[in-house]
C-alpha cells in the first residue's frame, strides 16, 4: 500500500475524520504516523473544527508499531515520528473520539490513550507488550500513571497482558462498550453532541482541561525519550528481542 493511502481523511458537519488504512491490522510506520502528523497540523488551523474522529480498517484497530523499525539504526527516526505524532495529538484543543473495532495493541494501545472518548466493541483487546520485545511504551508510562493510577500502570506496561473492553471500561480508560454494529452509530451519537457546542467554548473546554494536568505532556515524553534512545537503545536487549519476534521464539535476554 503506498503511503498517500495509510490515512484517510476528511471533515464533514465540522468534524475530522482520521481512518487508519494499514490493513489487516493498521502497524503504524513512521510512514503512517508522519502522514498522520500533517493531517494534525491541518486541523490544528481549522477553527470551525468541533472534534476528531479516528478509526481504523481490518480486523485490528492497531496492533503496534512496526517492530523494525525499532532496530537502533533505526530507532532516532522512528522517535522523532512518534514523538511528533503524540505532541500534536495532546495539542489539540478540541475533544478526540476514536472507536477501537479490534485489537488495539503496543503504539496503538498508546495512541487510544490520547482519545478524550474511547469507544469500543466487545471484542475489542488492548495492551501494552513492548516490554516482552524488550521495550518500554514511553508514551504508557507518562500518561498511565495519571489516567489509572500508578498500580494499574505498573501492571499494564509491566506485565504486557492483554486486556478486555471492559477490564478497560472498569479502569476508566474506556467510555461505552457497545456490540459490533452499533460502533459507529455510538460514535456519531457522541459527535452529534460535540457538533451542538460552540467551536470557540469546546477549545476553551480542552484547553482548560489539559492545562490542569499535573506536569506537561510534551516534558514527561521528551524525558521518556531520553531514556528509550540513550539507555535502551545502547543496550543489547532491544536486539533481542526484535530478534525473537521474527524468529517466533522466546528472548533469551542479555540484561546488558
Amino acid at each position: 500500500m503506498s503511503d498517500s493511502t495509510l490515512v484517510e481523511y476528511r471533515v464533514e458537519n465540522n468534524v475530522a475524520y482520521l481512518h487508519l488504512n494499514n490493513p489487516p491490522v493498521n502497524i503504524m510506520s513512521a510512514a503512517m504516523m508522519d502522514q498522520m502528523s500533517g493531517l494534525l497540523e491541518t486541523m490544528a488551523g481549522d477553527r470551525d473544527l468541533k472534534a476528531v474522529a479516528i478509526t481504523a480498517a481490518g480486523k485490528a484497530f492497531c496492533a503496534g508499531a512496526d517492530v523494525g523499525e525499532h532496530r537502533p539504526e533505526n530507532a532516532a527516526g522512528m522517535i522523532a515520528s512518534f514523538g511528533r505524532l503524540f505532541r500534536l495529538l495532546d495539542a489539540l484543543e478540541i475533544p478526540v473520539v476514536m472507536a477501537v473495532g479490534g485489537a488495539a495493541m503496543g503504539a496503538g494501545f498508546e495512541l487510544i490513550l490520547m482519545a478524550d472518548v474511547l469507544l469500543a466493541t466487545q471484542r475489542a483487546k488492548f495492551g501494552q507488550p513492548e516490554i516482552r520485545l524488550g521495550f518500554f511504551a514511553p508514551v504508557g508510562v507518562v500518561v498511565l500513571p495519571e489516567l489509572v493510577g500508578r498500580a494499574r500502570a505498573m501492571e499494564i506496561t509491566c506485565t504486557g497482558r492483554a486486556y478486555s473492553a471492559h477490564e478497560m471500561a472498569d479502569m476508566g480508560l474506556v467510555s461505552q462498550v457497545v456490540a459490533d454494529d452499533e460502533l459507529e452509530e455510538a460514535m456519531e451519537n457522541v459527535l452529534n453532541d460535540f457538533r451542538a457546542a460552540s467551536p470557540l467554548v469546546l477549545r476553551l473546554n480542552t484547553r482548560t482541561l489539559k492545562a490542569s494536568r499535573s506536569g506537561s505532556f510534551a516534558d514527561k515524553l521528551g524525558q521518556a525519550e531520553d531514556v528509550f534512545l540513550a539507555e535502551l537503545m545502547t543496550s543489547e536487549d532491544p536486539v533481542v528481542g526484535i530478534e525473537a519476534f521474527y524468529a517466533k521464539s522466546a528472548p533469551e535476554w542479555r540484561n546488558a
